[in-house]
């Protein structure tokens, strides 16, 4: 039994990539010793012997010297698969699937034609965005001016009503005395 809980096989499989400096897809052997890590302290069900001892002949393992094919030590110790499941893959996973991806350019099962078409259509949003964000930025420097000349304007007006407001109170004082 895997120690993975919830995460699905994939996520797990993502996060090993993401984590590899030279974002390479773990191999089945460091992704069967991931997910049956165990913590300390502890209690399981089930003991742990078997997971250890394959996990050491995975590491131990030397392949043949006549082949050529690189064989994953995973693929040797655990043996043959059941039809139609393929192990560390999680439910719902097949062969075919999985030599798609494996063989396929894409890192993940999207066609060719589609990834091209998301990516266009991606660049056409993008260049609209930068076309709004110059468009709004023209009409803050121009909403900015405008309020700059209100504000120029208003001082202007409050100069002049103040200082014709000292000349009534002068005239009015001047014909007082």
């Amino acid at each position: 039994m895997h120690t993975a809980g919830p995460k699905s096989f994939a996520r797990i499989r993502d996060k090993l990539r993401n984590e590899d400096p030279n974002k390479e897809v773990p191999s089945l052997t460091q992704l069967f010793e991931h997910t049956r890590k165990r913590t300390e302290g502890r209690a399981y069900l089930d003991t742990y012997d078997d997971t250890a001892r394959k996990i050491e002949q995975m590491k131990n393992y030397k392949s043949p010297e006549d082949g050529n094919a690189l064989v994953d030590p995973f693929t040797a110790v655990m043996n043959k698969e059941h039809a139609g499941y393929v192990r560390l893959y999680g439910k719902g996973v097949s062969k075919k699937m999985v030599k798609t991806l494996d063989g396929g350019e894409e890192p993940y099962m999207i066609s060719g034609g589609l990834m091209e078409s998301l990516k266009a259509s991606i660049e056409v949003e993008k260049t609209q965005l930068l076309e709004m964000r110059k468009e709004m930025e023209e009409d803050h420097q121009r909403k900015k001016a405008e309020l700059e000349a209100m504000r120029n304007d208003f001082n202007n007006q409050q100069a002049n009503l103040e200082a014709k407001m000292r000349d009534l109170m002068e005239n009015q004082l001047a014909g007082v005395r």
